[in-house]
């Protein structure tokens, strides 16, 4: 007899591992509490999915327990999910970067041929499906999954609800409270690919400009982390990818009421004493000019202001040939260090995934399988595992469901 399995959640972990399941002969019933599957796997890259990277260096991947990621990853690579993709007729393209997306640049087709696939194998949706109770019966060992429409019972359960970020594109907490049933420990979740904010008032003023950047977390006034890419100055803080990269580690940090700053180096292509020379040079050739149109072509016209404040150029020189050399050396330091308090970040609202969430410790990396509940099995964000900006968060959704759906036994 074949064993019936339910999942409970229809994103992109649940879609991937349910097609695997039913190509393998499991019965699989999904249950999704939207009214149709992948509602945040849609949404995913503006629209376009960022569906996986080519460079899947385990660095790109953190949790509290960093050695579990490794075979999930190492497994359900690349190339492996490509070849998965070709199966399922999904065509994709890669960038430069790396970063892979549905050569329709679509995310709904994405979603589409999933659950095609997933129909075709037999895979059965319940949507609009709350789950309100899960139970396991040592007498007839099966689980008792509970929703509004009645008791079903089953051989083997998936937890794959996601995290609480971005609840408006269908993500609950469901999942954890649901693994506490069965005595799992949730590491805190906590919002990462997030947006942060600052009571800068200065800095609200440059909302819209948007620079390439090196920025450099501080912490408690130490310097943790350096990233390099675009910087996108908003009216409460700071945004782009530099940032959402940076703030999982910020998240972290204020949560234990650490101070938060971040340096800013809108010139990183050139060094201190090059930036110098090109704007001595500048100066040099157009001393009779005024002061701002040393800036102009070198910075967006919003920041002149801001830069010869933070300068403290005297408001007397009104030429640049009555710019000193210690004038100079400011504006050099106010372009490449602009330092911005963080005060907190824009939540699990505007995350795009947690950190934290079930604690890996008590789940098989191979399996998926929880080490408290024979028959319990986890994958995706609902795990404490969570990935930097470029696609990794999916592909960990990816990678966790395939080792989980093969493994099964």
């Amino acid at each position: 007899m074949k064993q019936n399995i339910a999942i409970i959640g229809g994103g992109a972990s649940s879609l991937l591992a349910s097609i695997i399941l039913a190509k393998r002969n499991f019965t699989v019933e999904v249950f999704e509490k939207n009214p149709k599957a992948g509602k945040k796997l849609q949404a995913t890259g503006n629209g376009k999915c960022n569906i996986t990277n080519k460079n899947l260096s385990l660095e790109h991947f953190f949790s509290n327990n960093p050695s579990f990621i490794k075979y999930p990853i190492t497994t359900f690579g690349f190339r492996e999910f490509n070849k998965f993709c070709d199966e399922i007729g999904l065509n994709l393209v890669t960038n430069e970067n790396g970063k892979t997306y549905p050569a329709s640049l679509q995310a709904s087709s994405v979603v589409e041929i999933l659950y095609e696939n997933a129909l075709f194998y037999g895979v059965k949706f319940n949507f609009d499906s709350f789950i309100t109770d899960l139970k396991f019966d040592e007498r007839i060992d099966k689980f008792e999954l509970k929703t509004q429409n009645g008791i079903k019972k089953f051989n083997k359960v998936i937890i794959a609800t996601g995290s609480k970020a971005m609840a408006k594109l269908g993500s609950s907490d469901s999942g954890y409270t649901l693994a506490k049933q069965f005595l799992h420990t949730i590491i805190e979740p906590l919002p990462a690919l997030v947006q942060l904010t600052s009571n800068n008032l200065d800095i609200h003023q440059l909302s819209g400009v948007k620079t390439e950047a090196t920025v450099t977390l501080y912490i408690n006034n130490k310097a943790t982390k350096t990233v390099f890419g675009d910087l996108l100055f908003t009216n409460y803080g700071v945004s782009g990818n530099t940032i959402l990269d940076l703030s999982r580690e910020v998240n972290i940090a204020l949560e234990s009421r650490f101070g938060v700053d971040i340096l800013v180096d809108i010139f990183p292509s050139l060094d201190k004493n090059k930036l110098i020379s090109l704007l001595e040079n500048k100066i040099k050739n157009l001393k009779d000019r005024k002061i701002e149109f040393l800036f102009l072509s070198l910075i967006n016209t919003k920041l002149i202001e801001f830069i010869k404040k933070k300068s403290k150029i005297s408001p007397h020189k009104q030429t640049l040939g009555e710019l000193d050399k210690k004038d100079i050396l400011n504006i050099v330091y106010a372009l490449k260090s602009i330092k911005i308090n963080i005060e907190g970040s824009k939540g699990f609202e505007f995350g795009e995934v947690v950190c934290g969430g079930i604690c890996v410790d008590e789940v098989e990396t191979k399996t998926m399988e929880s080490k408290k509940q024979k028959g319990l099995y986890f994958c995706g964000e609902v795990l404490d595992v969570d990935g930097a900006c470029g696609g990794y968060n999916l592909h960990w959704a990816w990678a966790s469901a395939f080792v989980l759906a093969t493994n099964m036994k």
